[in-house]
């Protein structure tokens, strides 16, 4: 019953991290909804010596504020965290059998130290997995509240846009409507006698100053087809660095190394 409880505990620190981890898409939703619609409002604001556009400015920093601390929160739930598992099965097994030659070097038979192997073990075992679960709990509970400051900023972020949008559409309203100054530019008019004297001078120009026409050129010789490239193999699988700890299994290496009883 023990074991089953410290088991369960363990499996909810891991899907308790998974389930922090996707939450983070609620704030991140809610920062670049904010942070767009501030920097469009504040580019477009019409800014005057006026009441109005210091409160404009006063709402929009404030609403900034919220933004910075919401990613500076979010940013902090998921970084420089470090997780606890259980060792390797490899590892596991190695140490049950170093159990079972020590009880046997102790005087025990075998089966006697097969039984007393398996107690040590279990021990051994729970007290890892709890080691384990209350360290992965620990950094859930970090996470958790800094996920949650994020939220609750992001959430003031909201509520402060809201004032700072209503002073921006009385501002638009508002303003005055602007006047452009068209002015009309009568073309430079050129009579027609000059015109065509000046085409005829360049056509004559462009005649005496044509090159001859050259003569065609033999067609190139007929080469040879080349052979046809190697098919590329394409680029080589990429390496992933897990665990400088985890040994590559290879085609010629044994299984599990167990201790033989002296």
């Amino acid at each position: 019953m023990q074991a089953e409880l410290l088991r369960k505990q363990y499996d909810f620190e891991l899907e308790q991290r998974n389930s922090l981890t996707a939450a983070t898409n609620i704030p991140l939703v809610g920062i670049t909804v904010v942070a767009s619609a501030l920097s469009v409002i504040s580019v477009d604001f019409r800014y005057e010596f006026e009441y109005s556009t210091y409160l404009f400015a006063i709402f929009g920093l404030a609403t900034l504020i919220a933004i910075v601390f919401s990613i500076h929160s979010i940013f902090r739930s998921f970084w420089n965290y470090e997780w606890k598992k259980l060792p390797r099965s490899q590892d596991l097994l190695l140490h049950s059998e170093e159990l079972y030659n020590w009880h046997l070097k102790n005087g025990s038979s075998s089966i006697e130290a097969r039984y007393l192997s398996n107690n040590d073990f279990h021990d051994y075992l729970n007290l890892k997995i709890a080691e384990a679960s209350d360290w992965n709990g620990q950094n859930n509970i970090v996470r958790g509240n800094y996920l949650h400051r994020s939220t609750a900023a992001i959430a003031l972020g909201i509520a402060l846009l809201l004032p700072t949008a209503l002073i921006y559409a009385h501002n638009k309203v508002s303003a005055e409507e602007k006047v452009h100054l068209v002015r009309l530019v009568a073309p430079n008019s050129t009579p027609s006698k000059e015109k065509s004297m000046s085409n005829n001078q360049s056509s004559v120009n462009a005649d005496q100053t044509a090159p001859a026409p050259a003569a065609p050129s033999p067609a190139p010789a007929s080469t040879p087809t080349a052979a046809p490239a190697t098919k590329p193999s394409g680029p080589p699988n990429l390496l992933f660095k897990g665990s400088s700890e985890l040994t590559k299994p290879g085609a010629d290496s044994s299984a599990i190394k167990k201790l033989a009883p002296n």
